[in-house]
């Protein structure tokens, strides 16, 4: 079966198809001629997305140059058929990508709950101990946790706008094949059906730069889920050195326990020695001695 342009007038549509034989293309005796059957063949055991990228643009390439002749529809078949394969894996992708933020975004949100909490039960103590807890925990500052949580939470929202945009593809795409199949079916003389080429052309124009658009959304929201595990990790890290720093002051700050008897003799004898700085040249000749 071979594909006409509609978007053409009767007069240049040229005559019936009846000169085109399926057989001219497929031979079931004997090695296969055809270039597109050769071309699947080697295609065979390719990436989806390179396979897809290899496809689309020679069928756009023939829906351009070739709008008065016909055009297998196995070819257009095949480019719809890869194009759903692969829309279906990246969907799968991002889907997964979501699943992976929302776990990380209920991690934080117990981090920030249990935060709160520690800092409620320090000021109603108003222990040192349990505020340097509050303040040197493992969630991290609150306020860091926050942001990092947004910035998931973002990335958990252009996914479903990602996902609904994949959506809408998938039934142009189905739409389109519906509307190829129709065509041949209420063809006259079974060989030629006519569909449009701009039509045709619109989509799988759209249809590269969207596959281009996702794989870089992709990568963007990656980058997005690194960006806020490092805040999240130096908020982590800053809390730490806060809450040793805090312990320090307080233990330099206490008051030493008094001295006894013979430790007070040792301080002031200590003290005595401090307090006698003998020259350089005495220091000297006690290096020499």
């Amino acid at each position: 079966m071979r594909l006409r342009n509609s978007d053409l007038d009767e007069g240049d549509r040229g005559g019936g198809g009846a000169e085109f034989d399926e057989n001219e293309f497929e031979s079931e005796d004997g090695p296969v001629e055809s270039f597109f059957d050769l071309r699947q063949r080697t295609l065979v055991g390719l990436d989806s997305a390179c396979a897809f990228r290899i496809v689309a643009p020679s069928l756009l390439r023939k829906l351009r140059e070739n709008k008065r002749g016909t055009l297998l529809y196995a070819e257009v078949e095949d480019a719809l058929g890869r194009y759903f394969r692969l829309l279906d894996a990246d969907m799968q992708k991002f889907a997964n990508l979501h699943e992976t933020l929302g776990e990380a975004v209920a991690k934080y949100e117990s981090g920030t709950s249990t935060a709160a909490a520690n800092s409620a039960e320090a000021a109603a103590s108003n222990s040192a101990s349990t505020r340097s807890k509050s303040l040197g925990g493992n969630n991290g500052s609150p306020v860091a946790v926050k942001a990092a949580r947004a910035i998931l939470v973002e990335a958990m929202r252009e996914i479903a706008v990602v996902l609904l945009a994949c959506g809408e593809m998938q039934r142009r795409a189905l739409e389109l094949k519906m509307t190829t199949q129709r065509a041949m079916a209420e063809s006259n003389d079974g060989v030629i059906a006519y569909v449009s080429f701009t039509k045709c052309v619109d989509f799988f124009e759209e249809a590269l730069h969207f596959c281009d658009s996702l794989r870089k959304k992709h990568e963007e929201l990656h980058h997005q889920r690194m960006r806020a595990m490092a805040t999240a990790a130096e908020a982590r890290v800053a809390s730490s050195a806060s809450g040793g720093g805090s312990g320090g002051s307080s233990a330099a700050a206490s008051p030493a326990p008094p001295a006894s008897g013979s430790d007070a003799v040792s301080s002031v004898m200590a003290a005595g020695k401090a307090t006698f700085k003998p020259s350089p040249r005495a220091r000297v000749e006690g290096l020499m001695v």
